[in-house]
């Protein structure tokens, strides 16, 4: 799970993207950072592992300009504990072999290693680490619209045709010069939150990243799941992306989900937000939905994956002033000072 964001408009975009993920990565980021803005005709990416404020150091990323851009917090259980798993090849966005089209990425792909065998020996896989024998899930996915559109696909059609070849949870965003003044996002059931405004559009994982900007924005809104959206000046497109593949029926009972949540904090003390939501798998979340835990692990296979839920029940447990939350500065990836959303019952 990751934290994303991306913009169409005239505000500087580099310090507006990275502040956005700056607000959201204490969630589920902080272990690689970058951005992609189209420049004309050109693509310019800036990216390393570890959070903002060590990519800000360590790169030019906030000199890129443009009107139009896309920006990754990447988090990967793996490289939590294992830095080999967390490079600056690793780091999102990634280009196609051509370098026309940039594409982040959020979730798990469970099928990428059949898409990896059918497509290295006719493309080149940046993310490649030769100690581990591994690359990242999400690379196989630039390739695929990549092909696609070479075919003769429309961007639309190209991404429909690559999200039905995908298992698991994603959503994929890209941007190319093709389209200039556009972001594009396949949505299947990861977390997306989309703001218009006046000759603008914006686009973050989690509503924090608004932060800076929200007063200043015409609406707010969750778009659905199963969704593909095209974000450009003042207006963001909303069709299904799959139309073939159903959408669980999920509902949430948030005070049964913050009874069970409470409990965990009062049995574990001082938890972490990843932390917390690893253990409410499966027991906490199938209560919160009330179902059962072979239910709820039907659904985890087919990619749901809760993440701003479970964001507004802890703003509602903060509100009320029965947990206080705080940075917790950790060591992960092989980056110190890594900031993480820390939780305790007051």
């Amino acid at each position: 799970m990751c934290q994303l964001a991306a913009y169409v408009g005239d505000r500087p975009i580099a310090p507006l993207l990275l502040r956005a993920l700056e607000l959201q990565e204490p969630y589920l980021g902080a272990h690689a950072t970058g951005l992609g803005v189209l420049d004309g005709d050109a693509i310019k990416i800036e990216k390393d592992f570890g959070h903002v404020a060590r990519v800000r150091n360590a790169t030019s990323i906030e000199s890129l300009q443009g009107t139009t851009g896309i920006a990754h917090s990447r988090y990967n259980v793996s490289a939590r504990k294992d830095p080999k798993y967390n490079t600056r090849a690793m780091a999102h966005p990634f280009l196609n072999d051509e370098g026309d089209l940039a594409m982040m990425h959020n979730g798990t792909i469970y099928n990428f290693r059949a898409h990896w065998e059918g497509l290295k020996g006719n493309h080149r896989f940046s993310s490649y680490v030769g100690e581990i024998d591994a690359i990242t899930d999400s690379e196989v996915a630039v390739h695929m619209v990549s092909d696609a559109l070479r075919e003769g696909e429309t961007m639309e059609d190209a991404l429909r045709s690559t999200a039905a070849e995908l298992a698991g949870s994603f959503l994929l965003s890209c941007v190319t010069p093709e389209h200039p003044e556009t972001v594009w996002i396949a949505n299947w059931y990861q977390p997306c939150v989309v703001g218009v405004g006046d000759d603008e559009a914006m686009f973050c994982s989690s509503h924090i990243g608004f932060h800076e900007i929200r007063d200043e924005l015409d609406r707010i809104f969750e778009p659905p799941k199963n969704s593909l959206l095209k974000l450009t000046r003042g207006k963001v497109e909303v069709t299904p992306l799959n139309t073939g593949k159903k959408i669980p029926s999920l509902r949430l009972n948030r005070n049964r989900l913050a009874g069970v949540i409470l409990d965990l904090l009062n049995e574990k003390g001082e938890f972490d937000f990843m932390q917390i939501r690893e253990a409410l798998n499966p027991d906490g979340w199938a209560q919160g939905y009330g179902i059962s835990n072979e239910r709820w692990r039907e659904v985890y296979r087919l990619g749901v994956r809760i993440v701003n839920p479970f964001i507004e029940v802890m703003d509602i447990l903060l509100a009320d002033g029965v947990i206080q939350e705080k940075v917790a500065l950790k060591d992960e990836g092989g980056v110190p000072d890594t900031p993480r959303y820390s939780y305790a019952l007051i």
